[in-house]
């Protein structure tokens, strides 16, 4: 251990001249002037630039330049002696335009093209070479050629990916130093910007709630345009990432102008959003949302073009839409729902964050950002953010909400498929001296199908089978009514038992009707058979010819025939259910099919009809007489 001690005091030694060494090879440049116009022989160091503006080094500028969009920059700079004989490197911070860098005169440096039209990739921290042997004076002379119009975005997604963050002024030094600290800015750009992309992320996630969300409620839009909000306000943001981290890309390629317009895009979903919470004032919102969309696409035209017209877009929507917002707000207050005027309230507050950061960057004015540590945190992001969390929290209250309605509605429909069970239910022996059977099997939990069999004093077998026009729970209780009404019936003839039913349910159907086939079937073969409206029963494969009056509930007047038949075959009974089972390709079952399948038992019948795709509502049943034993 003693014998490495003079080691390690020579090693520390060294590396703390080394970092004394790379401290003085770092040379400041000061004494910043600015002229605006275009002039070659600027770069010349012998230049009187005295009557020059004083200025600060040449930085990220959003607004527009004068005179064609040429500025130029100048400054000068000490020489340390220990210059001489090292390889030597400039570092430029990350401005947003073309530009070249003279030193002493000779360009060492070039960022895009300036002529004929400004045309650069994105903006990033770059290290340019000084040949050796030009700085041999004790002062050297920088001047920067630059013009606008390369990129000039620093609005949009594609800034905010921290390759153009830790601005800093021109500096000269050792070139392995250089590169070593003008890449040490864009890793810590790239972790300051973590923050934003975490947030861009639980967006992604936001939207993907609210989708699984409008899955289960299709009639709830507003979870679609929360989801569609959410997406085109994190995606974007992530995907140009990739867009300006290229070195190849042009910074108006077609995957900027892409970018900028979905990144305009959140605007348009928040005014649909709005439409769906206030459905009062819903033609007012939807028309800002088709603004907001015309407004976009005119300033990525813009950008794409290479107008500069995209930056007079953005001062309008910075400020117009909070406006709008108050009044969105106003709207819902008016609509008196406390969850939508939460969300209405959260997004103005959001918006207006926006409009005071968006402000800042319009005015060249410090746009401060929120730092935790090493990340730094877009304000108008934490303004997202609350809002994603008070509209999931609002429509995730109103989701429970409608979830236990659902629920309170499948109970209902529950009890009322059990209801229909019991009226429906028939012993499981036949009347004597029949045979019957019956299939019953609705497309939904309750079905508007109906039938009856009562055996009657004279030995004789009363059937009724029928239809309600509809599904599900309306045409179930219409169902009870008239089973409540046949329970009572005193009438045996079924001309006349229709012609009571139909009475009793005028004016009770609620704009619909019933179809109805009524039967009296007689222990020495013959039947009489009444229909209204219903598809004829069917014997040995042969629809029964009757006379068809009108369905129940249309007319009270309507009057019904009685046909009276000898068989000693099978009386089969359908529902139109088993006539309108339509397959895959939409071809019904048809009369033919239904016909044929009428010499089989009931069950048969009936799974046929499912097994052929069920639509409506499935009964079927047969009566015969019974064997003598």
């Amino acid at each position: 251990m003693i014998k490495r001690l003079p080691f390690l005091i020579l090693l520390i030694a060294t590396l703390a001249s080394a970092s004394a060494l790379a401290q003085r090879e770092i040379a400041s440049v000061t004494d910043w002037r600015m002229q605006t116009g275009d002039d070659p022989s600027w770069s010349q160091p012998g230049l009187d630039d005295s009557a020059w503006a004083k200025s600060s080094y040449p930085v990220m500028d959003f607004n527009d330049l004068q005179d064609g969009g040429w500025r130029w920059y100048r400054g000068t700079f000490q020489v340390p002696a220990d210059f001489r004989g090292q390889e030597l490197g400039l570092g430029m911070a990350a401005l947003d335009d073309a530009y070249e860098v003279y030193i002493d005169g000779v360009l060492v440096g070039r960022f895009g093209s300036l002529e004929p039209t400004p045309k650069a990739i994105y903006a990033r921290h770059l290290a340019f070479s000084i040949p050796n042997g030009l700085l041999w004076g004790p002062v050297g002379h920088i001047a920067v050629r630059r013009r606008k119009g390369a990129w000039s975005t620093r609005l949009m997604a594609l800034s905010r990916n921290g390759l153009a963050a830790n601005e800093h002024p021109p500096r000269v030094g050792n070139m392995g130093t250089i590169e070593a600290q003008e890449k040490e800015d864009l890793d810590n750009g790239a972790i300051q910007s973590l923050l934003n992309d975490s947030v861009d992320l639980m967006f992604l996630f936001a939207g993907a709630i609210s989708f699984v969300l409008f899955s289960v409620q299709h009639r709830r839009p507003e979870y679609l345009y929360l989801g569609l909000f959410c997406i085109v306000s994190g995606a974007p943001q992530l995907a140009a990432i990739a867009v300006t981290s290229s070195h190849t890309l042009d910074s108006r390629c077609w995957q900027s102008v892409l970018v900028y317009f979905i990144t305009e895009l959140p605007l348009v979903f928040s005014a649909a959003l709005l439409g769906a919470l206030c459905p009062r004032f819903r033609r007012i919102f939807l028309a800002v949302a088709v603004l907001a969309l015309v407004m976009s696409i005119f300033a990525a035209y813009s950008l794409a073009n290479n107008s500069g017209h995209q930056s007079a877009f953005i001062y309008l929507k910075t400020w117009a839409f909070p406006v709008f917002d108050l009044l969105a707000v106003w709207g819902l207050l008016v609509d008196r729902n406390k969850g939508s005027l939460t969300i209405g309230i959260a997004l103005l507050l959001t918006y207006t964050v926006t409009a005071w950061h968006n402000t800042q960057i319009l005015l060249n004015l410090p746009a401060s950002n929120i730092v935790a540590g090493p990340f730094h945190l877009d304000p108008r992001n934490l303004g997202g953010l609350m809002f994603i969390f008070v509209v999931l929290v609002v429509l995730y209250l109103r989701y429970r909400d409608e979830q236990a309605r659902q629920a309170a509605a499948a109970q209902n429909l529950e009890a009322a498929r059990r209801m229909q069970e019991q009226l429906l239910a028939t012993s499981d022996e036949s009347p004597a001296g029949f045979d019957v059977t019956a299939v019953y099997r609705p497309a939904q939990e309750v079905g508007g199908d109906f039938y009856r069999t009562e055996l009657l004093e004279d030995g004789s077998l009363l059937v009724v089978v029928g239809d309600v026009s509809g599904k599900g729970l309306d045409a179930a209780l219409l169902v009870a009514a008239v089973l409540g009404g046949l329970a009572v019936e005193k009438q045996r003839s079924p001309a006349h038992l229709l012609e009571d039913l139909n009475k009793a349910v005028t004016g009770r159907t609620g704009g619909g009707f019933i179809t109805a086939c009524c039967a009296r079937f007689f222990p020495d073969g013959r039947v009489e058979i009444a229909n209204a409206g219903h598809i004829s029963p069917y014997t040995d494969g042969r629809e029964l010819q009757l006379e068809n009056g009108l369905p129940l509930g249309i007319s009270p007047h309507a009057g019904y025939s009685q046909t009276e038949i000898q068989t000693s075959g099978t009386v089969t009974f359908l529902s139109d259910g088993v006539l309108e089972a339509r397959d895959a390709k939409g071809e019904l079952l048809g009369f033919d099919r239904m016909a044929a399948l009428t010499r089989k038992p009931a069950a048969e019948i009936a799974d046929a009809a499912q097994h052929w795709g069920q639509e409506d509502d499935i009964t079927v049943l047969t009566v015969a007489r019974a064997a003598i034993a």
